[in-house]
């Protein structure tokens, strides 16, 4: 319900009050005509407020109303009349004024008319419950638009994180095919030349060999040098180009935990300490899929905001700790995810511990550095 549909139904009811206490008192019809032509005025200022845009047009039946309550005299009709300077008022968007020029005007037509006590009583009422209405419909009308806005800005931000996505995307096939022109032009400059040259110098050995095989035997060894110069430059090259194991390790589980804070809106971290390149590749890929189940275990049971990958590296021992700070301490029982954990881990030769608290839940897994 609107403030224009809660106008309409306290006029009625402040006439339906007026009309009760006038009509016995007049027997002339002129209560009834009155209050017909007070309905059709509310009916007419309902349909103006809803389907008018114009302010300035919505302040118009509220003046005719109170004009009429003083033809048909304010003493008995001012009920209604307090409730139409109540509408007036509030169409004038006096804000925090509001109800200090409401009060002035009550007690203004009240010291005017010296209406009786049930007059002043139903007037009070009236009031009070305009009040209440008047409130109760602005706290709706404030958060109804501040959801339209919190839709807008989240329909906003979807479309921005897709442009992101798509942005993101095309980054990297441009850089994906950035490198491997790079990779191509650097093969091209260190083995193209080098080969070249052999082929030139086994052709002429080819046609020398009956002729001069001393010669053509110098070029062919000129050439084998060139083709194993050409080699040595293609390893060096490959092993420059190749990332070292545990960049890319570390890479790719940042980027599973940025996914995971994309898709479900909690924030991760990931902190290494120590040597990546002491963790063997079974270990690995046993921390990885223990991530990949970790994650999918504090969606399925924890209202968890924070999620942390801690990767220690010592001497003689890794540590992975997999921690949220979510509620779910209180009912702990192994599933088949978190057996699933430990079965991993005992089949790379380490252990898996639990522990439960009032600031989250744990999982931390214990292997031992291959010699």
């Amino acid at each position: 319900m609107n403030k224009n549909a809660l106008y309409l139904t306290f006029n009625t009811a402040a006439l339906a009050a007026v009309a009760a206490r006038n009509t016995p008192a007049n027997s002339d019809g002129f209560a009834v005509v009155s209050a017909l032509a007070f309905c059709c005025l509310f009916v007419t200022d309902y349909l103006i407020n809803r389907l008018c845009r114009v302010k300035g047009a919505r302040m118009i039946c509220a003046p005719i109303g109170i004009a009429g309550c003083f033809v048909c005299g304010a003493e008995g009709y001012f009920p209604l009349l307090i409730m139409l300077i109540f509408e007036l008022i509030d169409h004038l968007e006096a804000k925090e004024y509001f109800y200090g020029i409401y009060i002035s005007a009550a007690l203004l037509a009240a010291l005017i008319f010296a209406p009786d006590r049930y007059v002043i009583i139903t007037s009070v009422l009236l009031t009070a419950a305009g009040v209440f209405a008047r409130i109760a419909v602005e706290r709706v009308e404030y958060f109804r638009e501040l959801s339209e806005k919190q839709r807008q800005t989240i329909s906003a931000q979807n479309d921005r994180i897709a442009k992101l996505r798509t942005w993101t995307a095309a980054l990297r096939e441009t850089s994906a095919l950035e490198e491997r022109s790079r990779f191509s032009t650097r093969i091209h400059d260190k083995l193209g030349h080098g080969i070249s040259g052999s082929i030139i110098l086994l052709e002429g050995a080819k046609l020398m060999l009956k002729t001069d095989p001393e010669q053509a035997e110098k070029s062919m060894s000129s050439a084998i040098e060139n083709l194993r110069g050409s080699v040595d430059s293609i390893r060096a090259a490959l092993r420059e180009e190749r990332p070292q194991r545990s960049e890319a390790s570390a890479a790719e589980l940042k980027e599973l935990l940025d996914r995971f804070s994309a898709n479900y809106g909690i924030k991760t971290g990931l902190l290494i300490d120590g040597d990546m390149e002491k963790i063997s590749a079974p270990i690995l890929s046993c921390i990885k899929d223990n991530l990949t189940e970790a994650l999918t275990n504090t969606i399925k049971h924890s209202n968890a905001s924070e999620f942390l990958l801690k990767i220690h590296v010592y001497d003689k021992m890794i540590r992975a700790e997999f921690s949220d700070n979510g509620s779910n301490a209180s009912g702990f029982s192994k599933g088949m995810g978190l057996e699933g954990i430990e079965d991993r881990a005992a089949v790379c030769g380490g252990k898996c511990l639990f522990q439960c608290g009032v600031t989250g839940f744990k999982i931390i897994n214990i292997f031992g550095v291959e010699k």
